[in-house]
């Protein structure tokens, strides 16, 4: 019998959104039979140490440290978001986001002012906006903010900072925001999106190496067969994923060749 923990750090975007993973998991883990904790590791727990725990039965993980092979993990599935824009497909992007009151709509209208980040092995928190910014920046990337400011660890900083005129312009996982708008929409108050980027694979789940394969099938085949479960309609809804899916996990191998690109930008300033 598999024991061990997860977590669902990466997506706990409020309290509501956390207990809403929390029930999802428990009653998963409780129809498996398996004695695994869902546990918060909430900020400032580092999502690296995470990774790198050998009892990781299921566990959120950004795609960019994935592809880069800095944790000891298998995958297992990819959230669909249960939102039209989505596409039915496992993928995400960055929104870049202002105060409303500033009055930009484009992003050249926020060079000069300051830019917050949240770490740069962030695929949506950092390295997105940096491949996006990169062509205003020229051959000679030339600075484009006034400041850079970071880290801000997490999504909920960075939206604390933005609110709090600490920072001008951010870029937050556009999945989270969905989970921010369904169950805290006060925290968007006054926020405009005035950029996205491309789409890229979101981030996946995954367990330590170590987690048995017949075990890991189980996990996986439940995982993927939950929106056939009535019992877990409400579940999915609350998290806003239309199902779960087996990643290309090849798709992800783009991440870090695109963040190895725009030499010439190195870093978001």
């Amino acid at each position: 019998m598999t024991h061990g923990v997860a977590s669902t750090r990466m997506y706990n975007a409020t309290p509501a959104v956390a207990e809403a993973w929390q029930r999802l998991f428990v009653q998963v883990f409780a129809d498996l039979d398996w004695p695994v904790r869902v546990i918060p590791h909430a900020w400032p727990a580092s999502l690296k140490a995470l990774w790198q725990r050998r009892d990781l039965v299921c566990g959120f993980m950004c795609g960019l440290p994935f592809a880069e092979h800095v944790a000891p993990v298998v995958p297992l599935v990819a959230p669909v978001p249960a939102v039209e824009a989505y596409g039915g497909l496992p993928r995400y992007r960055s929104e870049l986001l202002v105060r409303r009151e500033c009055g930009w709509r484009s992003l050249p209208d926020t060079f000069g002012q300051r830019f917050g980040w949240m770490v740069p092995h962030s695929q949506s928190g950092y390295q997105a906006a940096r491949l996006l910014l990169a062509p205003y920046a020229g051959e000679s990337g030339s600075a484009l903010y006034s400041a850079s400011v970071g880290p801000l660890d997490t999504p909920p900083r960075v939206l604390e900072a933005l609110q709090g005129r600490q920072i001008d312009v951010t870029a937050l996982d556009s999945y989270f925001l969905e989970l921010v708008r369904k169950h805290e929409p006060a925290w968007l108050a006054g926020v405009d999106t005035i950029a996205v980027t491309p789409w890229t694979p979101i981030p996946l789940l995954v367990a330590a190496q170590t987690l048995p394969a017949p075990d890991r099938e189980r996990l996986v085949d439940k995982l993927c067969s939950l929106h056939e479960d009535a019992r877990y309609a409400g579940l999915l809804e609350a998290v806003v994923v239309q199902r779960f899916v087996v990643p290309d996990v090849a798709a992800y191998d783009s991440l870090p060749l695109a963040a190895a690109g725009a030499t010439q930008y190195p870093e978001i300033r």
